[in-house]
């Protein structure tokens, strides 16, 4: 009896210690889900309106260090890391931006405590795509180790090196510790790239300090400006800092999409490949080849015009092409269909004898049934007499 007494009281303690225990157990905090974030569609936004990007280029740097495993205490997705709203922010600027033609290249930086100063080139300058960078955030190592901005700031200035034109670079970042000279490497930016480069910082932290060490590197840069995650979270503010960054609105009268001079609402050929030497009407033309009376020879003083054609034609391999040969209204449609297409197989004879492949090259004949000047005038037939290039999809 005694021992059954002992045994009842043994599980009675034992079930009252882990009682407690479970009570003294912290619950695991739950957080909400990430905001859900529709964007702006640039598309919608204006009617008289094209948004083209003003700049050639684009480098993210992403604060990667310890810090940012720090809960958020912003406003936008609290409670979250901070990495986590650092991506966040970046993927609703990701799928703001219109797809347009620009390079982007992806850096990170705080990547261990042995290894200090170590940044990533997730990658180098490519054709920006949201798939892209949207597959860059996804993989982005957890965040730990030191912030080597100043080494990520370094890491932009070599990148850009292979860039022209205009270029932004943009650091997301909570400002704190940060190591590597930041100050520094910027005005090294500065001094490589001048005015051609602006730097924006975005601060995703909970310190006044650290906002205050991205805003002295954004006025560092002098071109560019410092914003907060909460300040640029909504759809509204995000568009905004999206086209202050990214894009030039113009009106569409003015747009040239195959960049050949001509706008489009007077391009009748559009699509022409970036080079090559239009006329007036946004066509791909044999410039200055006007051919001599029931003539279809190539004469020399033409050679560099047709090497225009070549050079176009080398840069772009998988490129090919049909020449479409010309009359003016003299002699019988039969005859001028002859003759045109005789003209049409004298420029091909030409680039096959510069190396191109005639595979790539067909010709058709048209005669006198597409002038684009008056016949009625020597001055008009001449421009008739002439070889045009359609480039084949």
């Amino acid at each position: 009896m005694r021992k059954i007494y002992l045994l009842a009281s043994f599980l009675t303690a034992s079930i009252t210690i882990l009682t407690s225990c479970a009570q003294l157990k912290p619950h695991k905090k739950v957080i909400d889900p990430l905001e859900t974030f529709v964007p702006q569609d640039f598309g919608a936004k204006s009617q008289d309106k094209e948004y083209v990007s003003k700049i050639e280029s684009f480098v993210i740097i992403l604060d990667s260090s310890a810090s940012m495993q720090d809960e958020y205490i912003g406003a936008v997705n609290k409670g979250h890391p901070k990495f986590t709203v650092a991506k966040d922010i970046l993927a609703r600027m990701n799928n703001t931006l219109p797809e347009i033609d620009v390079k982007c290249a992806f850096v990170t930086f705080g990547h261990g405590q042995f290894k200090p100063f170590e940044t990533s080139v997730v990658y180098e300058l490519k054709q920006y795509s949201r798939g892209l960078l949207e597959d860059a955030l996804t993989m982005s190592t957890p965040p730990q180790g030191s912030s080597p901005a100043g080494n990520g700031i370094k890491d932009a200035w070599n990148i850009l090196l292979t860039s022209g034109g205009r270029k932004a670079v943009i650091l997301v970042s909570d400002g704190e510790d940060l190591i590597g000279c930041p100050l520094e490497r910027t005005k090294d930016l500065k001094e490589k790239y001048g005015d051609s480069v602006c730097l924006y910082t975005i601060f995703v932290g909970n310190t006044a300090e650290g906002e205050e060490a991205l805003k002295d590197i954004a006025r560092e840069a002098s071109c560019g400006f410092s914003v907060t995650a909460d300040g640029i979270a909504s759809n509204e503010n995000m568009a905004d800092f999206v086209e202050k960054v990214f894009l030039t609105a113009v009106p569409k009268q003015d747009i040239d999409s195959d960049g050949d001079g001509v706008y489009d609402k007077d391009d009748e050929c559009p699509d022409t490949p970036k080079g090559a030497i239009v006329d007036s009407r946004g066509c791909w033309v044999v410039k200055g080849i006007t051919f001599d009376y029931k003539k279809w020879d190539i004469k020399e003083e033409f050679n560099s015009n047709l090497s225009n054609i070549v050079d176009i034609l080398q840069k772009n391999p998988n490129m090919n092409i049909r020449i479409e040969g010309h009359t003016d209204n003299i002699g019988s449609m039969e005859y001028n269909i002859d003759l045109s297409q005789k003209r049409a197989q004298a420029v091909k004879n030409y680039l096959v004898g510069k190396g191109i492949n005639e595979s790539r090259i067909s010709i058709m004949g048209f005669g006198y049934k597409r002038p684009i000047a008056p016949n009625d005038t020597e001055e008009g037939r001449a421009l008739n007499r002439r070889a045009e290039i359609v480039p084949i999809k």
